[in-house]
């Protein structure tokens, strides 16, 4: 008994001192970045006593000046990787979402509360961008150092962040040269720098980042990667900045005879649960429009749940459409008196039990694709084992009953997750003589579809691998934490209803907002969470890029 206590203590011990440990060297890697904010500040608030006189290439110099830090956000989160899901560096993952995003810079507009861009005070609206985005960064880390670190010691060597402007003159004009010597004091052996690199060589803290900021797998973090941006722009190359190219378009899929062209498009463009005033459901790809210039990790955890989710809800409705098939299928069967249909019925039954057979394969296949966690796997392999058991010619449960439990199986899948269920007219129809080889043949078709969309899928496997080797993505359901995603304002989406939101805003012929009583959205099972962290600005509703 003694001897157990012993044990379980030193368990308790080492998993203290771990956590201990994580929480030390984010609290040291939050505390500089938060005292390299306040470095630049000074410049920011120079450019705001002097915005009379500043220019659009002063703001720009700025906003290129304080990216020089991106790298090493993203080595400090390589340093911090952890299969831990509680520990999650959220404040710093917001600054690297902010640095690092898709586009390459951090000139973002300040939208004014009516919902309008003046062109006409560019410069201002971007510097009020500016301001608006780095008071909120500033605050939310605030907030982290005094609830979380406040009993931790700080490695003062390392966290320090020196001014290296001699003169104190925070002109815009002295700042590129400054964060140049700050970023080298971290990364490399500038000369100029020998007395800091001595000192910081006796930093635990800085050995740790040195040897994350020498590992290649420290891009996984790089806010592409995190947004599956490859994944969802089809690896096509676009100009975020450019508005001719289209990028900034709602899109829909390119279908043909009912159905998606491309079979990637069934996951890229799944609908959600949220309807839009032109009757249209917010697709995936609608999240992700917003997603590449929010700077909140809290929504990018919602949104990567969402995209497991969307990858395997092609693969659920087919099972959906083929229960419910079999179910009419097998109703219609009993009850046909037609002997000269019989032979084509009876052939109709045996090809469904070997679509059956197939579609268990096709789920299988997906689940060794490993683009989930366990949890997920044991949800694919449940759905199997129920797949199966309709096969069986004994069992403890009436056959009717088994499609039922399948269905509600799958419909909790896409409640919790938001998406929508819809699996077209099957639903509605009754089979009949004259339309069961139409709607046998379709359906026949669809599993052929879905076993394309597996092919392809796993042509994307990386991208995946790549977001789950940066947290613990080990839930199929949505959490209260990815709520967060869907909790945004009415206006915000009301703004991914927009069909280009860059055209609407830059539209100088009208200086009307957008009219929320036209474009009110509907929401379906949308559900609530209280706000246990300090907010950032939403994209497209306080803030927009900067063309």
């Amino acid at each position: 008994m003694v001897a157990c206590q012993i044990f379980y203590f030193f368990v308790f011990w080492l998993n203290y001192s771990t956590a201990l440990e994580y929480i030390e060297l984010n609290c040291n890697f939050t505390k500089y970045i938060l005292n390299y904010f306040k470095h630049n500040e000074k410049y920011l608030l120079k450019l705001e006593e002097d915005k009379t006189n500043i220019s659009i290439n002063d703001l720009k110099m700025y906003g290129k000046s304080i990216q020089s830090h991106g790298e090493i956000v993203i080595a400090m989160l390589e340093a911090l990787r952890s299969e831990d899901k509680v520990n999650y560096p959220f404040e710093l993952m917001d600054v690297n979402l902010y640095l690092n995003n898709v586009s390459g810079s951090v000139e973002m507009s300040y939208i004014n509360k009516s919902g309008k861009f003046d062109q006409l005070n560019g410069k201002l609206n971007l510097l009020e961008g500016f301001l608006m985005i780095h008071k909120a960064m500033v605050k939310r880390i605030e907030n982290f150092m005094n609830t979380i670190c406040s009993y931790v010691s700080f490695d003062e060597v390392f966290t320090n962040c020196p001014d290296f402007n001699e003169k104190k003159d925070y002109r815009i004009q002295f700042l590129p040269g400054v964060v140049e010597k700050l970023k080298n004091r971290l990364t490399n052996n500038d000369l100029r720098l020998k007395d800091e690199r001595l000192i910081l060589n006796n930093s635990e803290i800085f050995k740790l980042f040195e040897l994350a900021l020498e590992n290649d797998s420290r891009w996984d973090f790089h806010p592409k990667n995190l947004l599956y941006y490859d994944l969802m722009m089809g690896q096509q190359k676009f100009d975020e900045r450019n508005l001719m190219s289209g990028v900034q378009y709602r899109k829909l899929p390119e279908v043909k005879d009912h159905r998606a062209v491309n079979v990637m498009d069934y996951f890229k463009f799944a609908p959600l649960q949220y309807q839009c005033p032109d009757g249209s459901f917010l697709t995936l790809f609608d999240v992700f429009r917003y997603m590449k210039y929010n700077f909140d990790s809290k929504q990018l955890q919602g949104f990567q749940e969402l995209v497991l989710a969307s990858t395997i809800r092609p693969v659920l409705l087919l099972v959906r459409m083929y229960a419910l098939f079999l179910r009419k299928f097998n109703l219609f069967f009993k009850s046909n008196k037609n002997k000269t249909n019989r032979k084509n019925l009876n052939e109709i039954r045996d090809n469904m039990s070997n679509i059956g057979a197939i579609i268990i394969t096709q789920i299988e296949d997906f689940n060794n694709l490993n683009l989930f966690k366990i949890i997920p796997k044991t949800y694919l392999d449940n759905l199997c084992r129920a797949m199966r058991n309709i096969f069986k010619r004994k069992h403890s449960q009436p056959y009717v009953v088994m499609v039922d439990n399948i269905m509600k199986y799958t419909k909790d899948f896409f409640d919790k997750n938001k998406l929508n269920k819809y699996i077209g007219i099957i639903v509605d129809i009754n089979i009949t003589d004259d339309n069961v080889d139409k709607f046998y043949n379709e359906f026949a078709q669809l599993v052929n579809v879905k076993s394309t969309y597996l092919t392809e899928l796993e042509k994307y496997k990386a991208s995946f691998n790549t977001v789950n080797k940066t947290r613990n993505i080990n839930d199929f359901f949505f959490k209260q934490i990815s709520n967060e995603l869907f909790k945004s304002k009415s206006d915000i989406l009301n703004r991914l209803c927009s069909q280009n939101i860059y055209t609407e805003i830059y539209n100088m012929e009208s200086s009307e907002s957008i009219d929320d009583k036209k474009t009110n959205i509907n929401y379906l099972n949308a559900e609530d969470s209280s706000k246990l962290y300090f907010p950032l600005p939403k994209y497209m509703g306080d803030y927009i890029l900067f063309i």
